[in-house]
């Protein structure tokens, strides 16, 4: 699933890459998919599937990228599949949710959303449910309201729906994926024009809390990433990264400011739009702003520890292995002819490997043991292993 486990920290314990084997990468195999692949591909069963902005969603064999099924025109796919048990979920720009056999991809059954609502964030597998974030298309045009629905994973009926605005005003879009901790309580970031964080019950959609992050002042400056939950000082808190260049921790039980820190000056689609990683020492946030980088900030009041410049805008989630930090680097708006991986050292970003690959890598790498898996804006998925 997006960023490894429910907790969304980017450090998915079956991650062994570490920073001797990560300098011997090298490419597996590679397989072109119909459209840009800013998603994060899904690691299970000897499979990678990922999902294209041409409307493809594609298994692959993890060691050989031989492809072993496609679902061909279900609408742009920007977001990461989720797999539980024998079933795969995804969803689109077109506000479609769709459940496939892992083994064959034939079709189970597909979900509509309301009216002019995308599916830009990932859904999330929880027990019997699939839970799905609703928000406009891009531009905010229609402005639509920002929606949660739970729905069966056998059937894909609606078992629960809220909105995030009283009386579902427009506004407070869904982007962000969910993170739920282990006592049942999710978190998910909400757009303009709350810009924050919602802490709801996952299993019945009942709102527990709303924080807002900063006023939103027209700038539609939406809380895109995902939360990730973690303990800190003996209670459990929340980060989020924003677009407005916010880093924040909120606690966990009541909404309430820990620290906040401003990291870089954002703007719309720009600033810490990328999901945070968190390995247990640092937080690591990428940014799309000037400066561009990679950023680890202290968990306990978001000071920087070290930056690792790279000239190029990071929309890329990064993921963490043994001591080191993977993200991929490259644009959405300009030359999307550029961009690259790189491994740096989690204690203090200097560059353990790099390999430019040409295009703009806006998905965040997946990490299943030593195997990195990540797409480009070129339409290709890209395997790595280290080598003998």
């Amino acid at each position: 699933m997006y960023r490894g486990d429910l907790a969304r920290d980017g450090h998915p314990p079956a991650a062994t890459l570490d920073v001797q084997a990560v300098s011997r990468l090298g490419p597996s195999w590679q397989a072109h998919l119909d459209g840009a692949v800013d998603g994060t591909p899904a690691v299970i069963a000897g499979l990678v599937i990922a999902g294209s902005a041409g409307g493809t969603l594609a298994a692959f064999d993890a060691r050989t990228g031989a492809t072993m099924w496609a679902r061909h025109g279900l609408g742009a796919i920007a977001d990461s599949p989720a797999v539980a048990g024998d079933r795969v979920f995804v969803g689109t720009l077109t506000g479609r949710v769709y459940a496939s056999h892992i083994s064959g991809g034939d079709a189970i059954w597909d979900w509509s959303a309301p009216p002019n609502a995308a599916v830009w964030a990932s859904p999330v597998a929880y027990r019997d449910l699939v839970i799905v974030g609703v928000s406009s298309p891009y531009g905010d045009i229609p402005l639509v309201p920002g929606r949660l629905f739970g729905l069966d994973a056998a059937t894909g009926r609606v078992r629960w729906t809220v909105c995030v605005r009283i009386d579902c005003a427009p506004g407070d879009g869904v982007w962000s994926t969910p993170a739920i901790d282990g006592h049942g309580v999710a978190f998910v970031g909400v757009g303009n024009p709350d810009d924050g964080v919602l802490a709801f019950d996952p299993s019945t959609g009942a709102r527990k809390w709303l924080a807002s992050l900063y006023p939103d002042r027209d700038l539609d400056l939406d809380v895109g990433a995902a939360p990730v939950t973690f303990e800190l000082e003996g209670r459990e808190v929340v980060a989020q990264a924003a677009v407005e260049g916010l880093f924040a921790v909120l606690d966990a039980a009541t909404g309430a400011f820990v620290w906040s820190r401003e990291i870089v000056k954002g703007s719309a689609v720009h600033g810490l739009i990328a999901s945070p990683a968190y390995d247990g020492s640092a937080l690591y946030a990428g940014s799309a702003s000037p400066p561009t980088g990679m950023y680890a900030l202290s968990p306990a009041d978001g000071s920087v520890r070290w930056r690792r410049d790279t000239g190029q805008p990071v929309y890329s989630a990064p993921a963490v292995a043994k001591g080191l930090v993977l993200f991929g680097t490259g644009a959405v708006f300009g030359d999307l002819g550029v961009g690259s991986l790189l491994a740096v050292s989690a204690s203090d970003g200097h560059v353990l490997w790099s390999r430019d690959v040409h295009s703009a890598v806006r998905s965040g790498p997946a990490i299943a043991g030593d195997l990195v898996v990540v797409g480009d804006n070129a339409g290709e998925v890209m395997a790595f292993r280290p080598r003998s």
